[in-house]
Parts: structure tokens; sequence; C-alpha cells
């Protein structure tokens, strides 16, 4: 029972902070920084958030496929004995989770290296046009993931 409650905690934690840094970023820091920063100074703003939140997305996925994967196994059983709000919540999480790694591994990777080059036309190029999409998708299926999870126990499919 302590632990499906730890698990259970685990779980809600890291993805309420995932999905509220995400939005953090986009909805509040975006608007601000565009509004006060030229930029060069915004777009390493930027530089410096990401380098900070990223790694600890990283842990949110660890702690997210951990505890998930626990609570099917300890309190179901198994994949093939979970409701369908649950199997959503894994296939939406798991396009969340490929989404994220090509935004880190492929696209912040090519903006850091802009940033870094003070090439900030390119750098600004990498963040509207490839992470900031991707980002709207990750808020959006984050958001979507909350709304299974509330409410998935309620219309058990």
């Amino acid at each position: 029972m302590i632990e499906s409650v730890l698990f259970t905690s685990l779980h809600t934690i890291a993805a309420v902070l995932w999905v509220g840094g995400i939005f953090l970023v986009y909805k509040v820091f975006r608007p601000t920084a565009i509004e006060q920063l030229e930029p060069p100074q915004r777009l390493q703003m930027f530089l410096g958030v990401f380098d900070r939140f990223f790694p600890w997305v990283w842990v949110f996925i660890a702690a997210l496929v951990v505890s998930g994967y626990w609570d099917w196994y300890s309190r179901l059983g198994g994949i093939a004995d979970a409701s369908l709000y649950m199997h959503l919540m894994h296939i939406i999480g798991w396009i969340m989770i490929v989404l994220f790694a090509w935004l880190y591994f492929v696209a912040y990777k090519q903006f850091k290296t802009a940033v870094q080059n003070k090439e900030f036309p390119v750098a600004g190029a990498v963040l509207n046009d490839k992470m900031r999409p991707v980002i709207v998708i990750n808020l959006a299926l984050g958001i979507l993931e909350a709304v299974i999870g509330a409410s998935g126990p309620y219309w058990v499919l």
C-alpha cells in the first residue's frame, strides 16, 4: 500500500513539474523575454533556462517511466490488464518522450551551438522553427495526459 502511494505521488509530481515547466517557459518566460530583451540576450537567456530545465526533464522522464510501469505491474499485474485510459496515457507519454529526445539531441544541440558561436539569427530560427513546435505539442500532450489521468478512472474503458 505505501509503495503505491509513493510511486503514484512520484508519478504525479514528475508529470506536474515537467508540464508545468513547459507552461512556464512557453507562456510566461517567452512573452516576457520577447517584450524586454533584444534577440542576443533573449537567446542567451533561453539557453540558460534550457541548460537548467532539460536535465530535470530527464529526471522527470525516468521517474515517470519507473513509477508508471511499477504501478501497472504491482497494482494491475501487467500491461494487458490495464484500462484503455492507461494505454492512452502510455502511448501519449512515449510520444512526449520521443519528441523531447529529438528536441534535446537534435534541435537543442543546434540551438546551443548557434548561441555559443553568436550566430543569433541561426539560433532564433532553430528556436522558432524546430524547438517551439515540439514544445507546444508536448505542452498540449501533457495537458491531455493530465486530463486523461484525472478523468480516466471515471470512464474506465
